[in-house]
């Protein structure tokens, strides 16, 4: 897998921002810093939290109108630390946005990731986003879902062993069509059909669905603090909902099944409800990744 250095430097530098608090009384409120005050569109960042001296611990980060928990840090040497993902939408206008904890506020300067255009033919049959009944409704439940334990430490296992054919955030142009309020939300793996699917992390499956119109056969796994994998378009399914799986464990394989061209893995990555680039969470190296040990949290 090749990652651009310019991409690797933003995810591995080891600087931290410290928060600007807006309480009068600096004791009493969250001291907050985060692993990039600058992200790009489709970037995930985490938010580090270390409650006041008197105040009670906050339990949630605001960002873009949207609110996520905070949760334990497990390794915190000082204090009872708190940790949040914070996804920063494809689709976010760049500029300035403030993050919230109670009455500390960090700035963020969102950079334009500046996605490319694709062009795709598909037969009239599955040019459209049609879905199964019971298909919108599972896929929103398991991206929606919120558990307290992280299961992962370091990078994650890159779900298949082919090349990847599309980059997340894409733009298409369908049968000479441009998709409004469209960005391709995973990264495509250009891989044979019946090529082994492995799960990127440790996690519980909490979706499989079979033979949808859009998603076709699917999983969703489960990593924990709002992290959650998805593996679509998939030939055969090998595991159930609420197993347990390790990383690099196979789920299925490789399929076209749902809206697809051709045989190929969709894999996606969201963090509390949002799409993020998955490219970062594989690319790194594992000892300098801003995912690694110390900031695992249960």
């Amino acid at each position: 897998m090749i990652i651009a250095r310019n991409l690797l430097e933003r995810w591995i530098a080891p600087i931290v921002f410290a928060v600007a608090v807006s309480s009068l009384n600096p004791a009493q409120a969250a001291e907050i810093s985060v692993t990039n005050a600058s992200p790009f569109q489709g970037e995930t960042i985490e938010l580090t939290a270390t409650p006041g001296e008197s105040e009670a611990p906050p339990s949630t980060v605001t960002f873009n109108k949207q609110t996520y928990k905070l949760f334990p840090k497990s390794d915190a040497s000082e204090g009872k630390q708190l940790v949040s993902l914070i996804a920063i939408p494809a689709d976010i206008k760049p500029g300035k946005y403030q993050v919230l904890v109670g009455d500390s506020k960090i700035d963020l300067a969102v950079k334009a990731a500046k996605f490319p255009i694709q062009y795709l033919t598909l037969p009239k049959s599955k040019d459209n986003f049609l879905m199964s009944p019971g298909e919108e409704e599972g896929i929103a439940a398991a991206k929606a879902t919120v558990s307290n334990k992280r299961m992962w430490t370091g990078v994650f296992t890159v779900p298949s062993k082919y090349a990847t054919s599309s980059k997340f955030g894409m733009k298409r142009v369908v049968n000479g069509k441009l998709l409004d309020d469209y960005f391709h939300s995973g990264l495509d793996f250009r891989a044979p059909a019946g090529t082994p699917i492995v799960s990127c992390a440790p996690g519980k499956v909490v979706l499989v669905g079979l033979k949808w119109r859009l998603h076709g056969n699917c999983v969703a796994v489960d990593h924990g603090q709002g992290v959650i994998s998805i593996y679509i378009h998939m030939t055969s399914v090998g595991v159930k909902v609420g197993q347990e799986v390790e990383a690099g464990q196979k789920l299925g394989t490789v399929g076209s099944t749902g809206r697809a061209s051709g045989p190929h893995l969709h894999w996606s990555l969201y963090v509390n409800n949002v799409a993020t680039n998955p490219q970062p969470w594989i690319a790194v190296p594992n000892s300098k990744a801003w995912l690694a040990k110390s900031s695992a949290a249960e």
